[in-house]
């Protein structure tokens, strides 16, 4: 469809746009975090540097993911994308063990840094155009239903939160609380690690054939319903595969229908579908 062609060009210049300026955040960030001996700007940084790396997979991802099926790939390559999320959570989850040691150390050696008002304005810049990438993320995975660039917005999101919390760290180390910025990298640390599980189990089980949320099953059997040539609907089997919707229906039709009457029934129906779901790949109509 042309808006959705659109749709991949808007999200793999966003996702260009989104490595540059998340390398260079983590270099920004990274130099200013080391110089000023502030932690919890340094692990804002790896946010960052998780941010490019996720960049970098979300246009192998759309790459791939948009090519057609074919006799080796029957169900096309839309999975590729919850393997770029398993691989960008795996990512994160090694960061997040080396950060969490460091945080460690400092806690037993007392070592707190007075906060520098160059932490202030490296954490302030990441939040402004952090948030403004994550909008435009979403407005696309709004539009594709694309589970690499959902993973990719949130890692921009949590970049953010990171941020905020560094601002908060400097506020209170001038306030005399230098303990603060220890205990805010101990606060990124967790989200990390709660951001990574969270993606390493949307992408594993989108890898085993997850079935769509309850509240689309629903909207699918309202149109069904709907459909007077249908006698019964004895079973509706789902799937996501990356961005697609893939709908198994065990139906009963009238029984003195003769085949090519059933076949045009059954165009009927997945027609019928397509008009009301969003992002519907295939329907394979299955008579009882």
């Amino acid at each position: 469809m042309p808006q959705e062609k659109e749709c991949i060009k808007c999200a793999s210049r966003l996702s260009w746009i989104g490595i540059w300026d998340s390398a260079f955040l983590a270099l920004f960030k990274g130099v200013v975090g080391i110089l000023t001996g502030s932690r919890a700007l340094t692990a804002s940084a790896l946010y960052s540097l998780h941010d490019v790396i996720s960049g970098v997979a979300v246009l192998i991802g759309l790459k791939i993911a948009t090519k057609p099926a074919d006799k080796e790939h029957p169900y096309g390559y839309g999975n590729v994308e919850y393997i770029v999320c398993v691989f960008t959570s795996i990512l994160i989850l090694g960061a997040t063990v080396f950060l969490l040691g460091d945080c460690i150390r400092i806690i037993f050696t007392a070592e707190h840094a007075p906060p520098h008002w160059a932490t202030l304005a490296a954490a302030a810049i990441s939040v402004a155009v952090n948030e403004i990438i994550y909008r435009f993320n979403i407005c696309a995975y709004r539009h594709m239903n694309s589970p690499a660039l959902l993973a990719h917005a949130k890692h921009h999101r949590a970049d953010v939160i990171s941020s905020l919390a560094v601002v908060v760290a400097v506020v209170g180390g001038a306030l005399g609380y230098h303990f603060l910025d220890v205990v805010v990298a101990v606060f990124e640390a967790g989200h990390l690690l709660f951001l990574s599980v969270e993606l390493l189990y949307q992408g594993g089980s989108g890898l085993i054939d997850r079935a769509i949320k309850e509240n689309e099953v629903s909207l699918i059997r309202q149109l069904l319903a709907d459909m007077t040539e249908i006698e019964e609907v004895k079973d509706i089997r789902t799937r996501q595969i990356g961005r697609s919707v893939w709908v198994d229906l065990y139906v009963s039709l009238p029984r003195d229908k003769t085949i090519a009457e059933v076949s045009t029934l059954s165009a009927g129906i997945r027609n019928g579908l397509a008009k009301g779901l969003e992002h519907l790949g295939n329907v394979n109509v299955i008579c009882e």
